[in-house]
């Protein structure tokens, strides 16, 4: 029985990868004015993210109502999942797995399900698993190259693989260093007064994501050099067992991931250690200067 993969864009699922293991990605959509740029492959990170560099860009004028660049996405519609569920019916899929950012965060899973049920009714003998990752980013990734690993074994049905990949979703640790509270106050996300007060008291905050794919406060930091040693230090508190690897995530700024990519090796020097750029959906509301530890606790008979 043939299993194939779909997943979201904002998984930052490296393209080559996914066309070389003929997965399907179903594209966010980012708003910039009055523009509506697709997440796909052809998606210019870079120059997405030096729209953030100018300082104008948060400034807001309350008796001209004035604002100037706000981020914006928007989640993928039902149709465009269906397409993708279509196509992987097309070359012979006979289970499809989906594997999307979390419910906590986005109303994209909500569409697969719709798409999968419309599917599934015309096409009884397929099924469609959707798997909430509880997180966004790699931690999609190493579920997605979890269940590639699981279908190559050719001994797990589709609900087998589903299953797994859903206990296993809460066992990748995310932490993410925001260096600036501005983004998340200029999408509305925080008030004003505690952006000022956070602003006063320059305060680096630190976010995780819990069981259910919501995101909590995890800690907090005067500077970045100090929130880049918190983070690490927050992905192995309270840990089940050694990291099987890490994973950081990136917008704009490269140098930081680097940074703590050495202080992981000081910790760590052999565990592997991926670098990343995230799109433009998964940042948008937190910065582009937002770094995004991922810490993989899964299991290892899934990987053998």
């Amino acid at each position: 029985m043939s299993i194939r993969i779909v997943t979201d864009s904002a998984s930052d699922l490296p393209w080559d990868f996914a066309k070389e293991n003929k997965i399907k990605v179903v594209s966010l959509y980012v708003m910039v004015h009055d523009e509506v740029l697709v997440e796909d492959e052809n998606f210019d990170r870079d120059s997405y993210y030096k729209l953030f560099e100018d300082e104008k860009a948060f400034l807001h004028i309350p008796k001209l109502n004035l604002y100037s660049f706000v981020p914006k996405t928007s989640q993928p519609n039902p149709q465009d999942f269906e397409k993708a569920y279509l196509e992987q019916i097309a070359e012979g899929a006979k289970e499809i797995i989906v594997i999307n950012v979390t419910a906590g965060l986005s109303g994209t899973t909500n569409s697969s399900n719709l798409a999968a049920k419309k599917v599934m009714r015309k096409h009884s003998d397929v099924k469609i698993h959707i798997i909430d990752a509880k997180s966004a980013s790699y931690p999609e990734v190493i579920l997605i190259r979890m269940a590639l690993n699981l279908i190559k074994k050719k001994k797990y049905s589709g609900d087998q693989i589903a299953k797994i990949l859903r206990e296993q979703a809460i066992k990748i640790r995310t932490i993410i260093l925001l260096p600036t509270l501005r983004y998340l106050w200029k999408g509305g996300r925080l008030g004003t007064s505690k952006f000022l007060l956070g602003s006063l008291l320059r305060k680096k905050p630190i976010v995780t994501m819990d069981e259910e794919g919501k995101v909590h406060p995890a800690g907090e930091a005067t500077d970045v050099e100090e929130g880049l040693q918190e983070s690490l230090r927050l992905s192995l508190e309270n840990a089940p067992k050694e990291p099987k690897a890490f994973s950081i995530v990136y917008g704009s700024r490269k140098d930081y991931a680097e940074n703590l990519a050495e202080k992981i090796r000081e910790k760590y020097p052999k565990i592997k250690i991926e670098i990343a750029q995230s799109g433009g959906s998964v940042l948008s509301h937190l910065g582009p200067e937002s770094i995004g530890l991922i810490t993989d606790y899964t299991d290892d008979e899934y990987w053998q």
